[in-house]
């Protein structure tokens, strides 16, 4: 029987990336926001998201001169890359909606 009402879920990936030292990260999928202090590059987050929900992804570095790169993918599939440099850089990444 086929529910009407069953949203299409997929996986989402937010990676954060970068140099020197750690990341201030804050990370949002739907109307859930959370915040992850002092993340080391390569810090991965996976979770399941509805197609049509909004994801948001921001990471700071806590360090001067520095690099911060994000990517976020849903179901293995490149969605946003983004990166910045520069003292405490700032990276954000996006969408009105999930592919």
């Amino acid at each position: 029987m086929l529910n009407l009402f069953n949203r299409q879920k997929g996986k989402v990936k937010y990676v954060v990336k970068g140099k020197p030292g750690s990341f201030d990260v804050t990370y949002t999928c739907g109307d859930e926001t959370h915040q992850v202090p002092e993340v080391k590059s390569g810090w991965v987050h996976t979770f399941p998201c509805p197609q049509n929900d909004y994801y948001f992804v921001a990471a700071q570095a806590n360090k001067k001169d520095a690099a911060v790169k994000i990517k976020v993918y849903r179901d293995g599939k490149l969605l946003k890359e983004a990166n910045n440099y520069g003292d405490y850089a700032i990276v954000v990444a996006s969408s009105t909606k999930n592919p």
